[in-house]
């Protein structure tokens, strides 16, 4: 599967943010595929979220420092894997991901969500 229509309708600042996340640490990605590579052959469908959250807690066992990742980025990721592996399509359920106004305040996104 090579179709990048994965990641239309994504709001392009936080498609920037993720590509500059993604580009200054690439050890996050390797990770999350060899996880999810294990996963694939024991399940049909897994949870990007849970892994992510495995990766936070491998890293805070190893170091002071807390992993730190966006939560957005996590949907992200999961669309990247499927992009680049097709075996994967189905695997994560994949949620249409809103783009959003940041000059909003939080409060009229609330007010706009409920």
């Amino acid at each position: 599967m090579k179709d990048s229509a994965i990641f239309d309708g994504i709001d392009e600042n936080l498609l920037q943010k993720f590509k500059k996340y993604h580009m200054t640490y690439p050890e996050v990605y390797r990770e999350f595929k060899k996880l999810a590579y294990k996963m694939i052959g024991i399940r049909k469908k897994y949870s990007a979220w849970t892994i992510i959250n495995v990766l936070r807690w491998n890293f805070d066992l190893k170091h002071e420092e807390p992993f730190k990742i966006n939560n957005d980025y996590i949907a992200l990721y999961a669309r990247l894997l499927i992009y680049h592996d097709s075996q994967f399509e189905g695997f994560f359920e994949l949620r249409t991901m809103k783009a959003f106004d940041r000059r909003e305040s939080s409060e009229e996104r609330y007010r706009r969500v409920v």
